[in-house]
């Protein structure tokens, strides 16, 4: 690839640069009050909405420079929606979003296209998510096409490269997805995604459709990229000991709101939100005490109330083992609570007692 085709540039934009953060600011996203509503309506021709869908509801959180932050939920409480607003996939419904500085909230499809080689995803299915009529070269290559950059020989150079970083055999640049392995088509996907040098990676779910061993394999190939490229990975997962194994920070959310958020040490030993706690409680374990520790597992009752009219006051006092009035009351702000670095909303933060509970570990004998 020629140096001025992908050397490293400012992220600038003369049509509305927009207010920027200070000067040497070590984020790279900055939102506040982030809210995404989707109207439901019924009708076609005379079309009108019953409600409203509240994926995402006044989130604030900062990403620094070559972090990864991990996002950590149930299915359905809007981390996959979070992730796309913040890389403006999908417009929000309120609230702002600062990248490398610019404003870039308000910003049309054709201001954001040159941001657009800077933002790249990984996407969940290896299987769906590979065009099968292409060659992995003309897929792997296709935003460098769409961006313009380099020749067609600088190109296919730079492919054979990004499929040698990857693990792929430079080789196989002609042959189809259905070719490759599970693990394989997903390291395409890796290597589609950081083609175009980007400075930040939203991996949606990369490594759960994936057998564990090759999960592994796709985690560590991920922080390699990352240490290598400076990366910052947005990275969204169900597992939290998949999250943990790769994460700076952990963002845990449920239904649409952030409940707590600290380093992974810090929330795999000290949860301070009994929705944190019960997630860590639900993690298998593989030890000679396990049959006692399913017995002191925290079972959540019920299934998590509807997006669409969520609860008053905290959203998970409806399944709360701790639940108090207030709890129904008013919303706990998202707050220093704990050790060092750790936030977490919660009017009646977990004990000692109920974190030894909530981690399974052995009892002392």
């Amino acid at each position: 690839m020629a140096p001025e085709a992908m050397s490293d540039r400012p992220h600038t934009n003369s049509a509305n640069p927009g207010p920027s953060e200070p000067s040497g600011s070590d984020d790279l996203i900055v939102v506040r009050g982030l809210t995404k509503h989707f109207a439901l309506t019924r009708g076609v021709i005379l079309s009108h909405q019953l409600g409203q869908v509240h994926a995402v509801d006044d989130v604030s959180l900062e990403v620094k420079r070559g972090e990864t932050l991990g996002l950590v939920g149930e299915t359905g409480c809007g981390k996959s929606t979070l992730a796309r607003l913040v890389t403006r996939l999908i417009e929000p419904t309120s609230g702002q979003i600062v990248y490398d500085g610019q404003d870039i909230t308000g910003w049309s499809r054709r201001q954001l296209r040159p941001l657009r080689r800077d933002m790249q995803i990984i996407l969940q299915d290896p299987y769906s998510a590979l065009n099968p009529r292409r060659p992995v070269g003309a897929i792997i290559g296709e935003p460098l096409r769409i961006h313009k950059l380099g020749s067609k020989v600088e190109r296919r150079s730079r492919v054979r490269e990004v499929m040698e970083m990857v693990g792929l055999n430079p080789e196989h640049y002609n042959r189809y997805p259905y070719e490759f392995s599970g693990g394989q088509r997903q390291r395409i996907g890796v290597a589609r995604a950081i083609v175009t040098k980007p400075e930040l990676i939203l991996a949606d779910e990369p490594v759960s459709a994936l057998d564990v061993s090759i999960q592994a394999q796709v985690l560590n190939l991920l922080e390699d990229l990352r240490d290598e490229m400076g990366l910052t990975l947005l990275f969204i997962a169900h597992d939290l000991s998949v999250v943990r194994h790769v994460s700076d920070r952990i963002a845990v959310m449920y239904l649409g709101k952030i409940v707590e958020l600290a380093p992974p040490e810090t929330l795999c030993s000290h949860p301070k939100h009994p929705y944190s706690g019960a997630l860590l409680s639900a993690v298998p374990v593989a030890t000679a005490e396990a049959e006692e520790a399913r017995s002191r597992r925290i079972i959540l009752h019920g299934d998590p109330p509807s997006p669409v009219d969520p609860p008053s006051g905290c959203r998970f006092h409806t399944r709360c083992p701790k639940v108090q009035p207030i709890c129904s009351e008013a919303e706990p702000p998202l707050e220093p609570i704990g050790l060092p670095g750790q936030l977490a909303a919660c009017h009646f933060p977990l004990t000692e007692e109920e974190i030894e509970r909530a981690i399974l570990r052995p009892r002392a004998s």
